[in-house]
């Protein structure tokens, strides 16, 4: 089950990784459609076959809503074979890669830095997060800059990212777009959002030598603020929240 509301593409593929781990066992499994995912299916075919709509939801059908992590608790949730079989069956073949040195960096702002109530949970210091992120990673010739604010980042972030490189180039906003770009990547600095973390994920399946680097900052919630869904095998930034 899927609320109509609140959760989005990256939340959403925890679930369709659970759809396809129990599929794949003999015991079929769907996610229930929700409003926004046809951009999605239209990209990635697979996600629609894992996938039930409303009219297709059967009386006799079990229900079973999410649990309170999603799915997304990384080597307890899920596990790292589940998750590669998964990428490379449903995401991996619709994503352009890009081999080159280029640093994809993915800065998440929207809603988390818009609402007040979001904001007290996720926002965190990204300037200085990006600053230790690109020394861990050195200099390129290129960085790519992805984000739903990109006037942000020209403002705050510019000459940050033009001290690691000797070009910056800001892809245009589109959620299908970004993501793909960050997916291919083969360098990849991320922010605390499921989109990066996705986009850390494929980028391990598509390249055996990527270089991702996130910060363990998730959220501030009861269990603590570190993020659940890292791989350990990345590069982890501690501090700036």
């Amino acid at each position: 089950m899927t609320p109509p509301a609140g959760l989005r593409f990256g939340n959403w593929l925890y679930l369709w990784l659970h759809a396809h781990e129990s599929s794949a066992a003999g015991h079929p499994w769907r996610v229930l459609e929700a409003p926004g995912m046809d951009e999605w299916f239209d990209a990635f075919p697979g996600l629609r076959e894992l996938t039930v709509t409303r009219a297709e939801l059967r009386f006799h059908d079990r229900r079973v809503w999410g649990e309170r992590h999603w799915n997304q608790k990384f080597g307890e949730e899920f596990t790292r074979p589940a998750l590669d079989a998964f990428i490379a069956d449903v995401l991996a073949p619709h994503v352009p890669v890009d081999d080159s040195d280029t640093i994809v960096v993915n800065v998440r702002r929207g809603d988390y830095y818009a609402q007040d109530h979001l904001r007290a949970l996720y926002a965190f210091d990204q300037a200085g997060y990006l600053a230790d992120a690109l020394e861990s990673v050195g200099s390129a010739s290129r960085i790519r800059l992805v984000s739903d604010d990109p006037e942000w980042c020209r403002e705050n972030v510019a000459n940050l990212l033009e001290r690691h490189a000797d070009e910056v180039v800001y892809e245009p906003r589109g959620a299908l777009g970004n993501f793909l770009a960050v997916c291919g990547s083969r360098v990849l600095i991320g922010t605390n959002s499921t989109f990066s973390y996705w986009g850390g994920y494929v980028a391990g399946v598509l390249h055996p030598d990527a270089r991702v680097v996130m910060p363990r900052f998730h959220a501030r919630r009861e269990q603590g603020t570190d993020a659940y869904q890292l791989d350990p095998s990345w590069t982890i930034i501690d501090g700036h929240h």
